[in-house]
C-alpha cells in the first residue's frame, strides 16, 4: 500500500516537472507552486492536497490512469520508473499497462537539468556536510600521522643553495671557514 506520505511525495516530484493533478469533480487542475517551503510541503501543496482529498476517486495525476483513491489503497505502491527513475504507481499484483507520466514530456528525462527532489532540511544537510568534512579532516590527519610514524627514514629536505647575492648565515660562515 502506498502511504499518504508516499503519494504526496509522488505528486511533489511530478509537480516539479509541471504535471498537474486533474480534479474532475471541480473540472479543473491543481499545480501548486512552490511545492516545498523549507523542509516541508508548502501551504500551496497542502491546499491542493485538501482539494484532492475531497474526492480522491475523481483526482489523478495528468498522464496516469489511476486515481488517487486507488493509489491510497492496498492495491498500489510507488516505485521508480525504469526509464526516468521518477516515482511511478505500480500495482501490487499484476502488471502496469499504462505508461509512466514521463511518456508525454518530450524533454524528459533530461540529464542537463537537476532532477526533481524531495524536501530538504537545510540545517540537517549542513550538519551532515560539516560532520563529513570534520571526519574527513580527522581521517586525513590520522593518515598523515600514521604515514610519518611508519616512515622514520624520510630524507631531510635539502637546504637551499645560496645565490651570489644572498647573505650567508653566520653559523654557516663559521662552518665553511
Amino acid at each position: 500500500m502506498a502511504s499518504v506520505q508516499k503519494v504526496q511525495s509522488f505528486l511533489a516530484y511530478w509537480f516539479q516537472l509541471g504535471k498537474p493533478v486533474v480534479l474532475q469533480h471541480r473540472n479543473t487542475t491543481c499545480l501548486p507552486t512552490p511545492v516545498f517551503q523549507g523542509a516541508q510541503l508548502s501551504p500551496a501543496f497542502q491546499a491542493c492536497w485538501q482539494q484532492i482529498m475531497e474526492h480522491p476517486e475523481h483526482s489523478f495525476l495528468a498522464g496516469t490512469d489511476e486515481n488517487l483513491a486507488e493509489l491510497l489503497s492496498d492495491e498500489w505502491d510507488i516505485e521508480g520508473c525504469a526509464r526516468c527513475t521518477m516515482p511511478l504507481p505500480m500495482p501490487v499484483r499484476g502488471v502496469k499497462l499504462s505508461p509512466c507520466p514521463c511518456a508525454d514530456l518530450p524533454t524528459w528525462p533530461n540529464d542537463d537539468v537537476p532532477p526533481p527532489r524531495a524536501a530538504v532540511c537545510n540545517h540537517t544537510q549542513l550538519d551532515d556536510i560539516r560532520q563529513r568534512l570534520h571526519g574527513q579532516a580527522t581521517d586525513d590527519r590520522d593518515r598523515l600521522h600514521q604515514t610519518f610514524a611508519q616512515s622514520p627514514d624520510l630524507p631531510l629536505m635539502p637546504r637551499p643553495v645560496p645565490t651570489a647575492n644572498a647573505k650567508t648565515p653566520p653559523e654557516q660562515s663559521a662552518l665553511d671557514g
